[in-house]
């Protein structure tokens, strides 16, 4: 904790100069840890980040923290051991708040809670001196409720007394109940076996879960005397426990291909050289990379070693958490945006005191302090979510995860069926070493996709609302064999925007240049980018016409028009999966434990359900819109479009004995990117794709730099566009373009203007003439004409400029 002005601040130490820069230089107030938070290591990654994607190194420590780093305040400190008079004086004199304290704990004799304490000794945060004094064995932290509240009490069946006492007359039970109502006989006997394995009444939701019956079953049972109901309190987990896991069995006991074998021998050479090594591997949808993952874990963890597991999307850390546990219970913590911030903190802490040995996370969990990492994987790597855009540190997390495992000799394992081309282009040079996995495990195969070319099918009249005949009469067909079908749209909302047919009006946003979404349920239109949103409008503002048209598809139109297509069919269920429907805590679970179950028959969702699901009884897929994402105007549109659409088809068919099936929907049936994804031709997409961007110099040939100007004042915005373009210097080894208006001129109330650099790789490897033409651009902009009304944001290895 350090002086500056006249506040308190927090800061990292880096590095110990022999005496102080200044005579002026004022003491630290505080040492707030007993032990470095950072390991070397992560230190020099750090530093790294902030020189590669211009940021400051603090703007990166602090990204690698956990938000807050503030254990609940429900916490209650209790002394273990007094400090001798020598530790007491050097505790007065490196960290007297510290000192205050244990002094405190002493007076009173009795654990003090962390609210008392902070109110005490007038602080607003303790943690990092809890942290220190836990650390050297002083106090040990406990938590409590804030208050204490009564104990849930739930529900609970246990066999009468008469049949748990008596075997032979349960098994006549059991078997009359067979003949005569095959329901009660399996509630009945799942009641009994829990009991006779736990010795206690089973939690009656529980019960009800797995022998598949409503509660009326459980009534008739009790009315006839072979079951009680009782009242019991419910245990921490037991709220957890009746959720059927989505790991099917522990993927290590499975026998490995010829293919996995051979990418498993190769890993665990490198990890035995202690060498630091790339993998890409490269394995089609189902192939089994996972336990790939899994193998190599082992053998990570067999050296003492740890391991770090990355994945792109919060949807899919329900099923491979599952899935890890199986192999690894009681080895792993989790970290992701959706934890709180009490959570976080308290995995960041079990990881950097080496209580766990595998990290499992989305982007930030690059940063997580494991020590002796041995194994780096980040599976799905092309994904652009592992990109952080706003705000500062801009990173992408495969590039740091792959320089972490450089700078701590560990391996990367950079898994997709379908890699980047930045990472395919890396392999074929040499930088990463390439694995493949060719073939489906079990024996699947993989599945048919076939093409409907929606301009053909309108003017056959095959078409209603979004979908066409043969796709409808597919999912008639799945439904009736009771097979999961998964309808693929990348838009959430109902339309995309109203307009009045009359005078052409469109809602738009208050706060940014785009349209408003219609959400149907809600009847809300909405802005995607700011969130600002108004009640739906009766009628047209400017002409006063009652009625608006809807523009466009979104997944509540998809979800309302397959039910009217399907219309009479019966005994179905539809679901939707978008960050409409998974806000809440463990929507993603509930959502994937129903859909895997047949409790819900199609689900509808984004790009959630593009990627990362193993659900063997999905037999069908339909992507209702391909055009949505082929001609985003992004030089990355058509490989993201061929990535997404080769990846929501790997959802289909994932076992031998039911294979699978994609409708494809589009307009454009003759692109490249349609042409690969159906023909399987990936080398042929990734070749002619990357002589299009040698020819346009973008990625892999270049780095792609996009230096935003923004502010709430346009003139003042496009003034300093050009002042910052004009103070950036000439160099052969970075070409400028712009200023230039974005697709989206105003978010948030603030415009915006673009500028783009390419830095050519071939004449700048390391990056650092790039490095230096920043610099001076920066420096001499907030020298000439820096305003703070005026933000510059500067994003290396852009993934997007709209």
């Amino acid at each position: 904790m350090v002086p500056f002005r006249e506040r308190e601040l927090t800061g990292v130490i880096v590095e110990e100069l022999p005496a102080p820069p200044l005579a002026s230089t004022r003491p630290i107030r505080e040492l707030l840890d007993e032990t470095p938070i950072f390991s070397d290591a992560l230190l020099r990654l750090t530093r790294w980040v902030a020189e590669y994607y211009f940021c400051s190194w603090g703007e990166v420590l602090k990204a690698a923290l956990p938000p807050g780093m503030v254990p609940p305040r429900s916490t209650l400190v209790r002394l273990l051991r007094e400090p001798s008079p020598e530790e007491r004086s050097i505790l007065e004199r490196r960290s007297p708040k510290r000192a205050a304290l244990l002094s405190l704990l002493q007076q009173h004799g009795s654990p003090l809670s962390l609210r008392y304490l902070a109110r005490q000794l007038h602080s607003e945060s303790l943690s990092a001196q809890l942290q220190a004094l836990e650390q050297q064995g002083y106090i040990a932290l406990q938590t409590q409720s804030p208050t204490t509240p009564r104990p849930r009490q739930i529900r609970a069946l246990e066999p009468s007394p008469d049949l748990r006492l008596d075997p032979a007359h349960f098994q006549t039970v059991a078997e009359e109940l067979q003949r005569r109502s095959p329901a009660q006989a399996r509630l009945l006997n799942v009641v009994y076996t829990y009991a006779l394995q736990h010795g206690t009444a089973m939690p009656l939701r529980e019960a009800l879960h797995q022998s598949r019956v409503s509660s009326t079953t459980a009534h008739l049972l009790v009315r006839r005397g072979y079951l009680q109901e009782t009242i019991h309190e419910e245990s921490p987990r037991e709220s957890e426990n009746h959720e059927l896991s989505l790991a099917e069995r522990n993927e290590l006991e499975l026998s490995l291909s010829r293919e996995q074998d051979y990418a498993v021998r190769r890993i665990h050479e490198a990890l035995d050289s202690y060498a630091p090594k790339v993998f890409l591997l490269r394995g089609v949808t189902g192939s089994g990379k996972t336990l790939v993952y899994m193998h190599a874990i082992r053998k990570a963890l067999e050296q003492g070693r740890g391991a770090l597991v990355l994945v792109p999307e919060i949807s899919l850390t329900p099923q491979l958490i599952d899935r890890f546990r199986a192999a690894f219970p009681e080895r792993i913590a989790i970290m992701h945006s959706r934890m709180s911030a009490s959570e976080r903190f308290h995995a960041w802490r079990a990881i950097r005191m080496g209580h766990v040995s595998i990290v499992l996370g989305a982007r930030s969990a690059v940063f997580a302090p494991l020590p002796r990492i041995g194994l780096l994987i980040v599976d799905e790597e092309h994904e652009p979510s592992y990109k952080q855009d706003d705000p500062a540190p801009r990173y992408h997390a495969r590039d740091c995860a792959v320089m972490r495992a450089h700078m701590e000799r560990a391996i990367a394992i950079l898994g997709s069926a379908t890699p980047s081309l930045e990472s395919m282009f890396n392999a074929q040079v040499g930088k990463y070493h390439l694995l493949e996995l060719k073939q489906r495990a079990d024996g699947a195969q993989l599945p048919t996709i076939r093409v409907i070319d929606i301009r053909q099918g309108r003017q056959a009249q095959r078409i209603r609302g979004p979908f066409s005949h043969e796709l409808i009469e597919a999912i008639r067909q799945r439904l009736e064999n009771r097979q999961g079908i998964i309808l693929f749209h990348n838009r959430r909302g109902f339309a995309r925007w109203l307009q009045c047919p009359d005078c052409g009006y469109v809602p738009t946003c208050a706060h940014c240049s785009v349209s408003l979404t219609y959400h149907k349920v809600s009847r809300l239109l909405r802005c995607h980018y700011c969130g600002f949103a108004i009640p739906l409008l009766e009628d047209c503002p400017q002409c006063g016409n009652p009625h608006l048209s809807e523009v466009g598809t979104g997944t509540q139109r998809v979800e309302e028009e397959v039910a009217a297509a399907l219309y009479p069919t019966v005994q179905y269920r539809i679901e939707r999966m978008d960050t409409d429907t998974t806000t809440r805590r463990g929507a993603h679970r509930r959502l994937l434990h129903r859909f895997a179950r047949g409790e819900i028959h199609i689900l509808v969702g984004t790009q959630m359900v593009a990627k990362g699901l193993d659900l063997p009884h999905v037999t069908l897929v339909g992507i209702i819109n391909a055009d949505l994402q082929l001609f985003i105007p992004d030089f990355r549109s058509a490989e993201r479009a061929f990535q997404l659409f080769t990846q929501v088809a790997g959802r289909a068919g994932r076992r031998s004995d039911t294979p699978g099936e994609v409708f494809l929907q589009t307009a454009y049936p003759d692109h490249p990117a349609i042409i690969a994804v159906q023909t399987g031709n990936e080398e042929l997409f990734y070749h002619d794709e990357l002589q299009h961007r040698k020819t346009a110099l973008y990625p892999p040939f270049t780095r792609f730099v996009v230096v935003e100007i923004s502010g709430a004042d346009e003139e003042k915005v496009h003034q300093h566009a050009h002042f910052f373009a004009g103070c950036i210097p000439a160099h052969p080894a970075v070409l400028k373009l712009g200023p230039a208006i974005p697709t989206i001129t105003l978010i948030r109330n603030r415009y915006r203007r673009v500028i783009i650099l390419k830095n050519l790789k071939h004449l700048d490897p390391a990056a650092h003439h790039l490095q230096a033409v920043l610099r001076t651009a920066y420096s001499t902009y907030r020298h000439k004409h820096g305003i703070t009304s005026i933000r510059v944001a500067i994003n290396v290895d852009a993934y997007g400029m709209l």
